[in-house]
């Protein structure tokens, strides 16, 4: 009789505080700003560090996007000292605290009263913690990740050595906020007619239309006076491993035989040259994958841009997947355009996913 009490107890209090989390958040003023804006609240002093902790949060959120024929950061990082952070700053979709125990400033004094004390001393007594991540602490759809440490030079290592996670974090956020306003209205009936023609499917956002449609490739696009964004799909038996060490020569292949203009096939996208096409392996929804990064152009040099890749293997069907968004809009920043490509590739789905979809319904 104890224990059911106990339980209940445990139960009803479990409630109470959940009840107390959703008014919490209902409350909430709805956070502001672009996908990849970032308010970084740090200390002036290390902010300024060229060596150490500043440097570190530089390189972290600053360096340029891969792929980009101009340089464009990362994020849009608007540094505020902790003494002027306000309502209005609080709401910013995007925040991250920065805060070590070793620094006395008046800057940092302030950044520490956003710890409890019990979480100070933690941080003095465990030097392997570094990062605390939380959602909607100021404002509804809010990122929020705290970095801290006993030390700067500590910190300015730890940051060094997971800086690929801390991005992926701010980097998933903005996919997400993105596919949210992509995907408002999406286009089933296309993506129903792709899925039938080539076992696959992704998330088709309106406004986008089918360009070819072939055996074993798909192209849409969508266009207006400025700019044209394009995907496409491709896919053959996955006999060779050797292909991932040529991303961009299995590309060329790609797009000579199904991008070219109708009226004199000479004339068909392929890379520029100007820089190397990059290359990461991934882990894509499950599959082995290498994204690729770089720059396209007409062959004739009329028109050019970036373009970001997936190629995935699908080794239940025997299958490989290239998949490709590109962007063409001459003389306008190319980021934005670059991050709703990924949101949009983000959904692609291989036969065998939707094979494994379809039992698990």
């Amino acid at each position: 009789m104890f224990r059911i009490i106990l339980l209940l107890i445990v139960i009803a209090f479990g409630c109470s505080e959940a009840s107390k989390e959703s008014r919490r958040k209902d409350m909430l003023p709805t956070a502001r700003g672009e996908a990849d804006e970032i308010i970084l609240v740090v200390d002036s002093t290390q902010w300024a560090d060229s060596l150490g902790v500043g440097l570190e949060l530089r390189k972290t959120f600053m360096s340029p996007m891969l792929g980009l024929p101009q340089d464009e950061a990362l994020f849009n990082v608007s540094k505020v000292n902790p003494k002027r952070l306000n309502s209005v700053l609080k709401s910013a979709k995007n925040m991250v605290f920065v805060m070590t125990l070793d620094s006395k400033t008046s800057d940092s004094k302030v950044l520490q009263q956003f710890f409890t004390n019990q979480s100070l001393n933690q941080i003095k007594r465990d030097t392997s913690i570094f990062m605390r991540a939380q959602k909607d602490l100021f404002a509804k759809g809010q990122t929020v990740l705290f970095l801290f440490s006993s030390s700067e030079d500590l910190l300015a290592q730890k940051i060094n050595y997971n800086r690929s996670a801390i991005r992926e974090y701010f980097e998933t956020s903005a996919r997400e906020t993105i596919k949210s306003q992509l995907f408002a209205s999406n286009q089933k009936q296309l993506e129903a007619r792709i899925r039938e023609n080539h076992n696959v499917s992704f998330t088709i956002p309106f406004g986008w239309e089918k360009a070819r449609d072939l055996k074993n490739f798909v192209w849409l696009r969508k266009m207006d006076a400025q700019t044209e964004q394009s995907i496409f799909i491709y896919y053959e038996p996955y006999t060779d491993r050797g292909v991932f060490n040529k991303i961009g020569e299995f590309r060329d292949k790609i797009t000579q035989q199904n991008l070219y203009d109708g009226e004199n096939q000479d004339v068909y996208i392929k890379r520029q040259e100007i820089i190397p096409v990059f290359t990461e392996r991934v882990n894509f929804n499950g599959h082995f994958a290498v994204e690729a990064r770089g720059l396209w152009k007409i062959s004739d040099n009329s028109r050019g841009g970036p373009f970001l890749s997936y190629t995935i293997v699908d080794e239940e069907s025997g299958l490989i997947y290239y998949v490709e968004g590109y962007v063409d809009s001459p003389g306008t920043r190319k980021k934005k355009f670059v991050r709703e490509l990924e949101a949009i590739l983000s959904t692609f789905k291989t036969a065998d996913d939707l094979k494994s979809s379809k039992e698990a319904s």
